[in-house]
């Protein structure tokens, strides 16, 4: 007991300051604390950065990918316009078909000709028309640069050519494009007509003759008798033991076949591999090939059917 009065003793006499002593344990942890704190603030710092720097470059990046849709979209309705020019290009060079052969024209027709493309009657002066319909009806201030310098009119006697070289104007500059180069495109044959003389010729050498299988000679008539001079005519109960010229068995025809009667005839062919009840039937004129003439006429006519 002696050594504890001593003890309280010392501690009562011994100045304690009024300043508050913090644990270690409690002064490390609020460290640790105010550290994170200051590092949180940094990275949230640094995310708002790359936001500003990643957001304007994604914007840029799709409106790159929107051009190609407003350059088509440009591009349909070009051509739209180019294919209604072009149709009334077509028309109209009828007066210039017939003013070149020197040829009066009474009429224009119930519609016409208007005054503008009167005075512009040549190759020239329509591809003039078509530039300002064009200029007129694409109506944006998107396009430039327009050109018909590859374009033809009745160069061949017949034909419009209208080629459309023109640019299509992007909202900014991308890597120092500043346009996209387009081509749009309108052939016609003009309604000129067709000369009686050349389309009679035409006629007799697109004319259609007829040839077998197995035919040497054309004929001009599917109904000649030699086109089905080999067919042969047989009693039904002789099928059994008929063959064609590969050694095969006859088969009913899949048109005709079922009507045929045992007591009756049948049709066959040396190189077919059906029979048929009917003389007529579809499935023989099948056989019987139409082509046109200039494809054959070296076979030679049928004697009977060509005089």
């Amino acid at each position: 007991m002696l050594f504890f009065k001593e003890f309280q003793g010392k501690n009562i006499k011994k100045k304690v300051t009024l300043q508050v002593q913090i644990p270690f344990i409690i002064q490390g942890f609020l460290a640790k604390r105010a550290l994170s704190s200051a590092s949180f603030s940094r990275i949230k710092g640094s995310l708002t950065v790359e936001a500003a720097f990643v957001l304007p470059l994604f914007l840029f990046f799709m409106a790159i990918l929107m051009l190609p849709m407003t350059a088509m979209k440009e591009g349909r309705r070009i051509q739209t316009a180019l294919e209604a020019a072009g149709e009334e290009v077509s028309q109209y060079a009828y007066v210039l078909h017939r003013l070149e052969l020197g040829e009066g024209l009474e009429s224009t027709g119930p519609g016409g000709l208007s005054e503008e493309l009167s005075d512009r009657l040549t190759e020239e002066g329509m591809l003039l028309f078509v530039r300002k319909r064009m200029e007129g009806r694409a109506g944006s201030k998107r396009i430039e640069a327009i050109s018909f310098a590859r374009s033809s009119v009745l160069r061949d006697g017949e034909t419009i050519d209208l080629i459309m070289d023109y640019r299509v104007r992007v909202p900014f500059s991308v890597f120092g494009l500043s346009s996209i180069p387009m081509t749009a495109r309108s052939s016609r044959r003009a309604w000129i007509g067709q000369e009686g003389g050349k389309g009679k010729k035409a006629g007799q050498e697109d004319a259609l003759v007829y040839v077998g299988r197995t035919g040497t000679k054309y004929h001009r008539q599917r109904t000649c008798h030699y086109l089905y001079n080999d067919l042969e005519q047989i009693p039904f109960i002789q099928l059994e033991n008929a063959r064609n010229s590969s050694g095969g068995k006859y088969k009913p025809c899949s048109r005709c076949g079922r009507f045929a009667e045992e007591n009756g005839s049948v049709f066959i062919m040396p190189s077919g591999e059906r029979y048929h009840s009917d003389r007529n039937c579809s499935s023989i004129l099948a056989y019987v090939e139409a082509v046109p003439l200039s494809e054959v006429r070296h076979m030679g006519a049928c004697s009977y059917c060509s005089q």
